[in-house]
């Protein structure tokens, strides 16, 4: 009886990691110094966590989906609004169409917003907001936007937040290349498989034997992942890390 292998190359970044989540938990379970690897899986933790680190990094940076989405978002209703009192213009009130043209002259001030880069557009709609809500504030109220104004302004704030966010992200942003971390959590694994492997052959599989078992039950279950994504080129690499190691 012996650990069977995986082409653990081959899983998508999640499944990689839950794999060697559910063989801390069993090793955890068992006992390192039960199996004899305290050190090996000593040394095993911290490559565990750096790969941890990399996930959330990476997961962290969907942010930047968000931040389009919110961008969209933000877009829509500026030029909802622009459209609004472009089609006020031609109100049958003489005052609403006054009230238009002064508006008119606003968002003519300011441009494109839309096109603007992201941090001149965040500062251009804040400053159009507080003139909105100011000096024109009795023209939004007649032309009858003031919604658009409040949702604006939420959809702006939005947008600001994700921008601090997306700082805060890049700032305290890791090293670490999940690629690089991934390949050495897989190498300190070999090691320790190997040497239960060994051990097996030394002292019987008595000791080893539940965890074994239980372990290949977890390889399987992962090695089908493995299978439906065909993967060749992957798999050949992995033989050629895990040879380094035996």
């Amino acid at each position: 009886m012996k650990i069977n292998k995986i082409y653990a190359y081959d899983l998508r970044n999640d499944a990689h990691f839950q794999f060697h989540t559910e063989f801390r938990n069993l090793v955890q379970s068992e006992g390192a110094d039960n199996l004899k690897i305290t050190a090996q899986f000593e040394a095993w933790l911290p490559l565990y966590e750096k790969e941890d680190t990399a996930l959330k990094k990476i997961t962290k940076s969907a942010i930047t989906a968000q931040i389009q989405e919110a961008d969209k978002a933000r877009d829509d209703i500026y030029l909802g609004m622009v459209e609004t009192n472009t089609a006020a213009l031609r109100h049958f009130s003489e005052e609403v169409r006054s009230a238009a043209a002064r508006l008119k002259i606003v968002f003519d001030t300011y441009g494109d917003v839309a096109r603007k880069p992201l941090n001149e557009q965040t500062s251009a709609v804040y400053n159009i907001l507080q003139e909105l809500k100011g000096k024109y504030a009795p023209d939004t109220v007649s032309v009858g936007i003031g919604s658009w104004v409040s949702e604006l302004e939420v959809r702006n704030n939005a947008f600001a937040d994700l921008m601090r966010e997306r700082f805060d992200e890049t700032a305290s942003r890791s090293d670490i290349v999940l690629k690089e971390a991934r390949a050495e959590v897989d190498a300190a694994y070999f090691a320790i498989r190997e040497r239960i492997n060994a051990l097996v052959v030394v002292e019987g599989v008595s000791a080893y034997e539940n965890f074994i078992r239980t372990l290949n039950a977890v390889i399987a279950k992962y090695a089908l992942l493995t299978k439906s994504r065909g993967g060749r080129g992957s798999k050949q690499n992995q033989q050629q890390q895990e040879a380094s190691h035996e």
